[in-house]
């Protein structure tokens, strides 16, 4: 599993080659005046938006424990999941609006060769930055969600580069061609990338506010129970409580043990499910202890 300092470290790479990637595309949108290329562009200045979210969320969610937060920081990494969802979506709805109005005004963009290179320049940035944060799935939310933007990215990237190389070819080949055309596939291409972006925006704040409302997985739940049953001398587990904290699970378990034991043999049947669990689900653990009675097993089965 990655650092923690290797967190911070690709937090602060994505940041700035965020910057890059944003000033690119904003001098290839200034040379062509595509609205396809505006959405490239705008996505890529939202996401810079969310990537310095992310960034402060890395940073805070490294603090440890304190008495306002005994089970640590890591659930600031979820806010930078949600804003970076909530700004893919408002660029969205911007780009949509932009491009409707070049339908109605049947505004033709103009390719260059010059445009065509940036925008090269900045799926090659966009690649090597997907493959540094695509290390981090499953370990940080706020990365997991830039590896998602980034991903994004480089689809329309790749389908903005398709549109100028069409522009160049047939500007110059088939000018009547492009005058009939040019405005309709510019706008269409921006439109799909809108439905795109909302998709997997939607998708990202899901799963975001689903681990900030602390929902428990049934097959984390089912093998910590499994692990703390497994345990020499405990006789029920009668609950399982855990939510999820960046990459790891805290824990709240009961247990029984046999009534007869004394509170030092009890404790120490405690510990060993404490460090049990721990190593299964790197987070806190708490186990309280109940006695076990025979009556109470004969009356669970009859």
């Amino acid at each position: 599993m990655p650092a923690a300092v290797d967190k911070l470290r690709a937090a602060l790479t994505s940041l700035l080659a965020g910057v890059a990637v944003t000033a690119l595309k904003a001098v290839a949108w200034a040379l062509s005046g595509s609205v396809a290329v505006l959405a490239d562009a705008v996505h890529s200045a939202v996401d810079l938006l969310a990537v310095t979210i992310t960034y402060l969320a890395v940073r805070a969610s490294l603090k440890p424990p304190d008495e306002e937060h005994p089970y640590g920081h890591q659930k600031a990494e979820l806010l930078g999941g949600v804003g970076g969802s909530l700004a893919v979506m408002a660029s969205a709805a911007f780009v949509a609006y932009e491009a409707v109005h070049r339908l109605i005004h049947w505004e033709i963009y103009t390719p260059t060769l010059i445009g065509l290179a940036v925008v090269a320049v900045a799926i090659f940035v966009d690649f090597n930055r997907v493959v540094v944060l695509r290390r981090f799935k499953g370990v940080s939310r706020a990365l997991e969600a830039d590896a998602l933007h980034f991903s994004t990215e480089l689809a329309s990237s790749t389908a903005i580069a398709a549109v100028l190389a069409f522009g160049l070819i047939a500007s110059a080949q088939l000018p009547n061609l492009f005058a009939t055309w040019g405005p309709l596939i510019d706008a269409a291409v921006a439109l799909a990338l809108v439905a795109y972006f909302t998709k997997l925006s939607l998708s990202l704040l899901k799963t975001s506010v689903v681990e900030l409302l602390d929902y428990a997985p049934p097959d984390v739940v089912a093998r910590a129970r499994s692990r703390a049953a497994a345990v020499e001398g405990v006789r029920a587990v009668s609950a399982v409580k855990v939510r999820k904290a960046g990459s790891v699970y805290h824990a709240e378990v009961t247990i029984a043990v046999d009534e007869n034991l004394t509170v030092a043999a009890a404790h120490e049947i405690a510990d060993k499910v404490e460090k049990v669990l721990r190593g299964e689900l790197g987070g806190d653990v708490t186990v309280h202890v109940e006695p076990y009675k025979e009556r109470r097993s004969e009356t669970s089965t009859a």
